[in-house]
């Protein structure tokens, strides 16, 4: 049996490294029977990935399938899904091709099924045309982001591995029983060791990641916005302590690090901001260095993820289900949670306070709890023996 990852993508986002990883780690299979298909292999080789699973090239768009692609989605203008298929087709029947009828696929998206319809449907229909078995692998999934396409497709996996309880009933009140709750396998891995940059010489540091979905675009004009520009001001004017500026995703159209930037040139004569260089750290090392934080404020849920696992104490800016649900099931306080879309004037800096007067007490709640929550993270492997018993 081999298990294939045609969602993989690449570790520009270090949450699909984590999952690439973390699931490796779990399944506790030879890298030769796990397969995915790659976007970057110099970066994923770069990163370490392909220690862990066999990567395989993303089809290159040659110029033939860029004209017909255009040709295509003009005639299906009207309809988006439909206007998306001959992409689809090209990019990955090839590779799904490999699967026979004992190998599994694993939809590896984390939360893709939050938005747009997209290639986590055209895998499962198409594998599920085969007869072939296929696991949505650590996914969050909101009542609003579902779709009748999408739940017909959600029903033609095997298992659905959900990584928090919320997704969970989503799904029950849609009537799939092929789900089961583990935590995201993010939470298997360990902390690698970096140098740290200077500023934690200096004091203790605050460790910040914002992307440009909760700041509602790549500029600092919006509502969120000032709840950043608030939080900061405070920090640097009732406390001693350093911001770390901590980039999580790298991708085009979703590079953390503008926003970075953006903060430190706003605050270009304060030498109490920084950003993190973390284009040549991978995940584990960029956990590490959370992991030496006083408190993480974090959008992006793996560097949460990492927060929580260090049993640093965190906020999770959310702005879809998945934050919410990894943070009930964890048990943090309800403080600890902003949402983005619906935050509250003043919310951001509150809930900073909180967990500034409450850090030791956040701290040994998690270094009290999550051992026991993480661990749990190991037994998502028995998915594999619901599979095989379908």
């Amino acid at each position: 049996m081999k298990y294939y990852f045609p969602i993989h993508l690449n570790g520009g986002n270090r949450g699909c490294e984590a999952i690439a990883k973390g699931t490796a780690l779990i399944l506790k299979e030879n890298r030769e029977n796990l397969i995915g298909l790659c976007t970057d292999m110099e970066l994923d080789r770069k990163l370490g990935v392909d220690k862990y699973i066999t990567l395989q090239p993303f089809r290159e768009h040659s110029l033939i399938f860029r004209v017909k692609n255009r040709i295509y989605k003009g005639l299906y203008r009207s309809n988006k899904w439909k206007s998306q298929l001959f992409a689809y087709h090209y990019e990955y029947d090839s590779f799904l091709n490999q699967l026979g009828e004992k190998d599994v696929m694993f939809s590896t998206g984390g939360d893709m099924m939050c938005y747009s319809e997209n290639q986590v449907i055209y895998t499962v229909n198409y594998l599920q045309n085969r007869g072939i078995h296929s696991v949505l692998w650590g996914c969050s999934i909101g009542e609003n982001n579902l779709t009748p396409l999408k739940i017909d497709a959600l029903k033609h996996f095997s298992v659905i591995y959900a990584r928090e309880s919320l997704t969970k009933e989503v799904l029950l009140n849609h009537g799939m029983n092929n789900v089961v709750v583990y935590p995201d396998p993010a939470f298997v891995l360990e902390p690698e060791f970096c140098q740290l940059p200077p500023c934690f010489k200096r004091d203790e540091v605050i460790g910040l990641n914002l992307s440009n979905y909760v700041m509602g675009g790549f500029g600092y004009d919006t509502m969120f916005a000032q709840e950043v520009d608030s939080l900061i001001h405070y920090i640097l004017k009732n406390t001693d302590k350093q911001i770390l500026l901590i980039p999580h995703v790298l991708w085009k159209n979703q590079d953390d690090r503008i926003i970075s930037r953006l903060i430190k040139e706003k605050y270009n004569s304060s030498d109490r901001i920084s950003v993190l260089d973390v284009y040549n750290l991978n995940y584990c090392q960029i956990r590490y260095v959370i992991s030496n934080c006083y408190c993480f404020i974090g959008a992006r849920t793996h560097a949460v993820i990492s927060a929580y696992s260090t049993n640093t104490p965190a906020i999770a800016i959310g702005y879809s289900i998945k934050s919410k649900g990894i943070a009930k099931d964890i048990g943090m306080p309800s403080e600890t949670i902003v949402d983005s879309k619906n935050i509250k004037k003043g919310q951001l800096l509150e809930s900073f306070k909180y967990v500034i007067e409450n850090n030791c007490e956040i701290r040994n709640y998690l270094s009290v709890n999550m051992v026991k929550y993480s661990r749990e993270a190991w037994n998502a492997s028995s998915v594999v023996n619901k599979v095989t018993m379908n």
